[in-house]
């Protein structure tokens, strides 16, 4: 799902900590690699919308990057301790774009954001990053939501190759586990979401 060049872990540790610190400079660098991330992964994201979707890369970039600088303060880099805490923070704040947007997109369409009727997802998608309708979203993220008072990893697992595009041994390396556990993880949660994917069509049709 993601093969771009990865910024080394330790240039990035080491930036963090110079930045805490009070370097301008590590703080000024450390901006440019959080911005070209985003970047990536909203490119990655988005690589299957419609040439009508009205919400492109750098929209997603932009209102993605001003959530992840608000919770810190205007011009202020969030204390990210390592590689994984940035991304987990990046795919939770390009997820609340997405999810917004997508609200807003069926409120519109369908007269009312709670209105999922007909929302079956592919779990295809998951795997190739693939667009999902408002509704298909809107459900997708509420099976998510439900997953993670069940298996809190497996949750998390399926949010980092969703919402921020990372391969199965790139989450292992965050997390600090092997490739076969995630991979368990990922097996566990693609079965977990279809159960409940179907549950949440039943509850949204009244079937």
């Amino acid at each position: 799902m993601n093969d771009r060049p990865r910024q080394p872990d330790g240039d990035i540790t080491r930036l963090l900590g110079e930045s805490a610190a009070g370097s301008t400079n590590a703080r000024d660098r450390l901006v440019e690699i959080v911005y070209a991330e985003l970047h990536a992964m909203a490119k990655s994201r988005l690589r299957s919308e419609r040439p009508d979707h009205t919400l492109g890369a750098t929209g997603l970039v932009n209102e993605t990057y001003m959530r992840l600088f608000r919770v810190a303060g205007e011009g202020v880099l969030p204390p990210f301790s390592d590689r994984a805490a940035f991304f987990s923070a990046a795919a939770t704040a390009m997820r609340r774009v997405l999810v917004d947007h997508a609200r807003g997109k069926a409120a519109v369409k369908r007269g009312g954001p709670r209105s999922l009727r007909g929302s079956r997802v592919s779990l295809d998608a998951l795997d190739a990053a693939e667009s999902l309708e408002p509704q298909e979203l809107l459900s997708l993220d509420e099976a998510i939501s439900r997953l993670e008072q069940v298996d809190e990893r497996a949750a998390r697992v399926v949010r980092l190759r969703f919402y921020a595009g990372q391969s199965v041994e790139a989450i292992a390396e965050m997390l600090e586990v092997s490739d076969r556990t995630i991979k368990r993880d990922w097996e566990f949660a693609r079965a977990w979401l279809r159960q409940a994917l179907g549950a949440i069509e039943q509850e949204t049709t009244g079937s």
